[in-house]
């Protein structure tokens, strides 16, 4: 039987080693995250193929020293005990380092988690939900810019409009039909989602999208209505709601609803604790394939049959 002495003189050794790997990972990541390196995922892959070489050479100089065949779940206890050793590891130098050496750096964490879940965010396709509260508060804004400048009578004595008062709520008149068929071409078109424009209905494309349609109308609405005197005013309404559609950005709606989905860390040992427990747990994963491994590798002893001659003895 293996001493425990040697048992824990190899499980140490190993899982430190491992703990050192993962600390170094951190390291690298750090430094990614400071330089904006785009390619993070690499990262992790050398975090999972550096973790199974670990667990795969500690296992294995265990297996060596055991008198006897290793079993499964022995194999299968000694890759959890060296990924504890190595989460340990890991929490201590976490403590140190968020604590020492890079005292904003769960915020910087934060904040760089904050943007890669937006981007994956601007991936997923608008909903009916979201595009229907967007047409809505789309004529909303066209209606509140319209009020605006039917209520202010100032704008009906510049050049190329009259003073009069029938004149004026002639033009009003005109601005009220103009910018309820401009608003039902509008949002006929971006329900109508054609199948040309699939991808402009993402919701980090659509914002554009639907500024770009709003001006494509505009267009075609001065075009039917020239020598209105209510057509500048009309362009005036829809070019000054044009730049107010970014306060309804579906994007930015949902990623300030679900962005508390992003784990944030105010202390330093809660973000050390749960960085461990996570290595912990794939250690845990792996250990399953490194286990089976080991236990498999190794032909299972043959029972003893006695030869002719020792019967005859």
């Amino acid at each position: 039987m293996l001493k425990d002495k040697s048992f824990w003189k190899i499980h140490l050794k190993w899982g430190v080693i491992l703990g050192i790997m993962l600390v170094g990972i951190e390291l690298l990541k750090m430094f990614a995250r400071k330089v904006d390196y785009q390619a993070a995922q690499m990262l992790d892959l050398a975090m999972i193929v550096g973790f199974i070489l670990m667990l795969h050479q500690g296992v294995k100089e265990f297996k060596d020293y055991y008198p006897e065949r290793l079993s499964f779940a022995k194999a299968f206890l000694s890759c959890i005990v060296l990924s504890a050793i190595g989460a340990v590891v890991l929490f201590g130098y976490d403590m140190l380092h968020y604590s020492v050496f890079e005292k904003d750096g769960l915020q910087q964490k934060y904040t760089v988690a904050l943007e890669k879940y937006k981007q994956n965010l601007a991936k997923d396709t608008l909903t009916a939900t979201e595009l229907a509260d967007y047409c809505k508060e789309a004529s909303a804004l066209l209606n509140e810019r319209k009020d605006s400048v039917c209520n202010d009578s100032s704008v009906f004595k510049t050049e190329g409009c009259l003073s009069d008062e029938s004149e004026q709520n002639l033009i009003r008149s005109e601005i009220n039909s103009g910018i309820e068929l401009f608003q039902r071409y509008y949002t006929d078109k971006l329900r109508s989602k054609p199948e040309t424009e699939k991808e402009q209905y993402q919701l980090g494309n659509f914002t554009p999208y639907a500024k770009k349609v709003l001006i494509e109308t505009l267009e075609s609405y001065i075009e039917q209505n020239d020598g209105k005197s209510s057509t500048p005013l009309v362009q005036d309404i829809v070019q000054k709601t044009n730049a107010e559609l970014v306060s309804i950005d579906p994007l930015e709606k949902r990623f300030e609803e679900t962005k508390s989905r992003v784990p944030r860390y105010d202390r330093n040992g809660q973000y050390a604790a749960v960085s461990a427990m996570m290595y912990l747990l794939y250690g845990m994963f792996f250990g399953l394939f490194v286990a089976m491994f080991h236990y498999t590798s190794k032909k299972p002893i043959e029972e003893f049959v006695p030869s002719e001659n020792e019967d005859a003895e």
